[in-house]
């Protein structure tokens, strides 16, 4: 006997939001996709056919119509208690999982002690000169304990980052907007 995948009955309100993001122009177009996928679900698609309609394959198609159904009681559940989160909910659900990776070496409080140092007078930690060298600022940092080793390489990029820390970093960017750090490090004007 064949497979025959799980129906999909989708309440009003997530149907609503569902259909919205199907349409939507500024959303990641594999949000779209996936809210189109659960949307020719609940019309009684199957997977081959969903396949061929949104240009992906039955594996993948299959595995949004088996998160939705598993999601589904968590997003009822929002709706009714609180329905201003539930698009924000659905959105959630169609993003990508985390995926591995490799660990971050640094945290962002280590990253924020490294930015404050660099702010600060090199004269402030025993060094006779005017101005920080990378190497010296890894001496400074590695001296001071707030890491055990740091390679130039690393400190240059954390100096980098200005005003745009990478949205992974929301603590970082606290710090910088907190500190003014827009384009100009360290308050300094042009």
């Amino acid at each position: 006997m064949p497979f025959v995948a799980a129906p999909v009955k989708i309440p009003e309100d997530i149907h609503h939001i569902l259909s919205k993001f199907s349409k939507s122009r500024t959303l990641p177009a594999r949000q779209v996709q996936r809210a189109k996928i659960i949307l020719l679900a609940a019309d009684g698609m199957n997977n081959m056919q969903i396949s061929t309609r949104v240009g992906l394959g039955q594996d993948s198609v299959s595995k949004w119509r088996g998160r939705f159904l598993k999601a589904l009681p968590l997003l009822q559940e929002i709706a009714e208690k609180d329905r201003s989160h539930l698009e924000d909910a659905v959105s959630s659900f169609l993003n990508d999982r985390p995926r591995p990776g490799q660990p971050a070496h640094y945290t962002d409080e280590q990253i924020i002690k490294i930015l404050e140092i660099a702010c600060r007078e090199p004269q402030e930690f025993g060094y006779e000169v005017s101005h920080w060298s990378l190497n010296l600022l890894v001496n400074a940092v590695v001296k001071e304990g707030i890491v055990e080793s740091i390679s130039a390489k690393t400190v240059s990029r954390f100096l980098k980052y200005g005003g745009n820390p990478p949205a992974s970093h929301p603590l970082l960017a606290s710090f910088l907007r907190e500190n003014r750090f827009s384009g100009n490090f360290c308050g300094e004007s042009e």
